[in-house]
């Protein structure tokens, strides 16, 4: 075995004994292992690179920061509450689409964080009861709310494991959105109507609405005016790119946060900003442990090494490597194996168009989502609607995984009609 391959293996034994066996945050799994890399390779402790690593991601933190802001400030304002309220009573004549909106409500947290457990903890903590009220048992709410965030998380306009696999080969994270929306959205409604439609109750339902209708308006229209400039700040510069400044996705969120300070309801703003960061510094903890990871890898060697190994293995059993061991590895971090294995896989797949390979990998890898060991987002949903087993969950959301998996790697086979086909 070669030098770097030995380093290789310390890196994975390592990374997963902290995280399972000495129970460390994933972030500080990163940091320690991406330490003790170059030492273990007599490089010292390359202090310089560590810190450029990790500031490589530094936009993308900020990004989550100030999405998070934007989050509890909409949550806080009444804005989130009266949109569900809505969408109930718009659409709750047919159980379909009442469904088919409600996962994209679940899902909005995490497109503008990247994080699943946003979607949860957010939009979940005010969906699951309406779920629960229509008759569904708790381990289908449980996998809706599940499956809609982990599609949430990988769609537009923020993906944290395609940025990251970006970063990794210098693509800059531009041209994704349009795909990125045609694989999530579907998948995640489709997903929604397979677990969930069956369940529904129309007479339960009627009460939900009945129950909907009787509670009192968090505000007048100009509550969504927050919303309205957040999506006006994103589609402007893209759909007028000649006259309509570009201000980027953190000045976008506090703009449109600031909005939200004059609508809707009071309330305390510097403890909602707190409640909002202390959430997402792990996951901005987790992008620059990686960050600073995948900066020791090129340093030492291990990130040629695995190129160059994914290159000889035929293009075959690369596609069954990628379909099994990056879900796999996301069952402790998916944005650890978008940047251990992902960034690999896609120099591999160089000769195909990057903008469909970086999309497919991180489908694949987001399944990562309900494997053990950590299976973050069913515990975290199993925790909020009080299933005792997280387990049933996992059960009832593998079958859609195994689907998304596959359509990952269609995607993978057929990269570049694909994305002739799209124009991307």
């Amino acid at each position: 075995m070669t030098t770097q391959v030995l380093l290789l293996l310390f890196m994975i034994a390592a990374f997963v004994a902290l995280v399972l066996f000495a129970k460390l945050p994933v972030s500080l799994s990163l940091v320690a292992t991406a330490m003790a890399l170059p030492l273990l390779a007599g490089r010292g402790l390359p202090l310089d690179q560590l810190v450029e690593g990790m500031f490589g991601y530094l936009d993308t933190g900020l990004v989550l920061v100030t999405a998070m802001i934007f989050l509890k400030v909409i949550e806080g304002n009444g804005l989130l509450g009266d949109l569900t309220r809505g969408i109930t009573i718009r659409f709750g004549k047919s159980p379909l689409v009442l469904l088919v909106a409600l996962t994209v409500v679940i899902m909005f947290p995490g497109m503008i964080t990247g994080s699943c457990t946003a979607s949860v903890l957010g939009t979940g903590t005010l969906v699951s009861p309406i779920l629960l009220a229509m008759g569904m048992p708790l381990p289908v709410v449980g996998a809706v709310i599940s499956s809609a965030a982990v599609y949430g998380m990988i769609a537009p306009p923020v993906n944290i494991p395609v940025m990251i696999i970006g970063g990794g080969i210098d693509l800059p994270y531009i041209g994704f959105d349009g795909l990125l929306a045609l694989v999530t959205f579907p998948m995640a409604i489709l997903t929604t109507l397979f677990l969930g439609l069956r369940h529904v109750d129309r007479k339960a339902l009627a009460r939900v609405i009945d129950e909907k209708k009787a509670e009192p308006r968090a505000g007048k229209l100009s509550i969504y005016l927050p919303l309205l400039t957040c999506v006006i700040l994103m589609v402007g510069p893209k759909a007028f790119p000649k006259w309509f400044p570009d201000p980027r996705l953190p000045l976008t969120f506090l703009i449109s946060a600031a909005v939200g300070l004059a609508v809707g309801k009071r309330f305390n703003v510097a403890k909602a900003a707190r409640d909002g960061v202390r959430e997402i510094l792990p996951v901005v903890g987790i992008l620059f442990g990686v960050g600073m990871l995948i900066e020791m890898m090129t340093l030492t060697g291990i990130r040629g090494t695995i190129v160059i190994g994914a290159l000889s293995i035929p293009p075959a059993f690369m596609l069954l490597g990628i379909a099994l061991i990056l879900p796999l590895f996301g069952g402790i971090s998916v944005y650890g194996g978008a940047s251990v294995l992902g960034v690999p896989f896609a120099l591999a797949l160089l000769g195909q168009n990057q903008i469909v390979v970086l999309s497919a990998l991180s489908l694949i890898g987001a399944m990562g989502s309900y494997m053990p060991p950590v299976a973050l987002t069913p515990v975290v949903a199993a925790q909020l609607i009080g299933e005792p087993k997280y387990g049933r969950i996992i059960k009832l959301a593998l079958a859609p995984a195994v689907v998304a998996v596959l359509v990952g790697v269609a995607m993978l086979v057929w990269a570049n009609p694909i994305a002739k086909f799209l124009g991307v």
